[in-house]
């Protein structure tokens, strides 16, 4: 059986070693805290808690106005990382004045991070999208992973919370294909199980050819890795966002591990929201990572 066109097996697997916790301090943000813990301690990663400051007004405050901004952030990231301690790792605190994308493409360049992690308010709509979302608008920007995590995803993630089940979804093609090797990295450094799924649509639903659409994804496991990872496969047709995140409940996977697409030009805001991974990260209970295409 033919593996997918742009399909290359992955070599050495990434790690992260550099995680940018972006934070507003917001009861979303705490959410995100406990697995940017767990995955530094997985990776033995550094961990950069940041927080953007608004940009100041064109009309200039106040003398002093500016500098108690800057006091009260840092009394508020103490108190935020009092709350939401992040284990073991080592943390370099950042607080810039800025517009929140400028400030964080400058510390993901300048500090090589690898994955940055956030929470998102989970609403869905047209009209966020063209308001702006800021977490959407970080992914279609990094060149890096994003870990989203959803209101609904709140688990007490404790000390000696693990990662169990890793649910991969693809459609076979070669852009979902470049999240496969984070999956695989994560399976290895938490011992989890990790389940390949797809969701075929029309005409490829049918059942005469399920079962090559399950040795395509047999094969997309590399040989190496077959020897410790614990896996299974599943073809499950449907809307493929309603089916990711059926199977994510169903299975108790902990994490959903995906490729998104890289949605650029004017109609960015009318686009995104018909992604398959922008409907995943608006409705999931549990944590997100997406690799852009």
């Amino acid at each position: 059986m033919p593996l997918p066109v742009g399909w290359e097996a992955p070599g050495a697997l990434p790690a992260f070693r550099r995680i940018l916790l972006a934070t507003d301090f917001s009861p979303y943000s705490a959410a995100a805290a406990p697995f940017a813990a767990l995955l530094a301690d997985y990776y033995d990663a550094e961990v950069f808690p940041t927080h953007v400051i608004p940009a100041e007004p064109e009309s200039a405050p106040e003398s002093g106005e500016a500098e108690q901004s800057g006091e009260s952030a840092q009394a508020e990231m103490e108190r935020f990382l009092r709350e939401n301690p992040l284990g073991d790792a080592p943390r370099h605190l950042i607080l810039e004045r800025g517009r929140i994308w400028d400030v964080l493409a400058e510390v993901i360049r300048q500090k090589g991070i690898d994955l940055v992690v956030l929470g998102t308010h989970g609403r869905r709509g047209l009209g966020k999208l063209m308001l702006g979302s800021v977490a959407e608008h970080i992914f279609q920007m990094a060149p890096c992973p994003v870990l989203s995590i959803g209101p609904k995803a709140r688990k007490s993630w404790g000390s000696q919370r693990k990662l169990g089940r890793i649910l991969y979804a693809t459609d076979l093609a070669g852009e979902s294909l470049k999240a496969l090797p984070y999956a695989l990295s994560l399976a290895q450094v938490s011992g989890a199980e990790l389940a390949l799924l797809h969701v075929p649509e029309g005409a490829a639903a049918e059942q005469e050819h399920m079962q090559s659409l399950h040795e395509r994804l047999n094969a997309l496991l590399p040989v190496a890795a077959r020897s410790w990872c614990k896996w299974d496969t599943w073809v499950i047709a449907g809307e493929p966002a309603d089916v990711i995140l059926k199977t994510a409940v169903q299975q108790n996977v902990d994490f959903i591990v995906m490729g998104g697409h890289l949605v650029e030009g004017p109609l960015y805001a009318v686009k995104v929201p018909a992604t398959t991974a922008y409907r995943v990260v608006s409705r999931a209970d549990r944590a997100v990572l997406r690799v852009r295409s």
